[in-house]
């Protein structure tokens, strides 16, 4: 048996994000803001628990797990945990 320690990307007062490999699993607590920006590559995020304000380019909605988004490179995106919320990424090109 092979056991290996999960690498963690990122952990601040709003939660943590765990390398996974291609996909990055993220804990974020109620009232935290996550993403607010654009980046190069296409993405999928997979809301498994909790539900969140979600805006992507101009378009903003109050959204609840379990559901999947994406968007296209260089679109504007933004998450706010209305809950505590768990969720997975998953970019191209990682």
């Amino acid at each position: 048996m092979k056991l290996h320690q999960i690498r963690t990307i990122k952990s601040d007062y709003r939660g943590v994000i765990y390398d996974c490999g291609k996909s990055n699993f993220i804990s974020r607590k109620s009232g935290t803001v996550s993403a607010d920006h654009i980046h190069n590559e296409p993405e999928k995020i997979y809301l498994v628990e909790g539900k969140i304000e979600l805006t992507i380019d101009n378009e903003t909605q109050i959204v609840e797990a379990p559901i999947m988004f994406e968007y296209g490179p260089n679109i504007y995106h933004k998450l706010v945990a209305l809950t505590d919320i768990r969720l997975v990424t998953e970019r191209e090109g990682e």
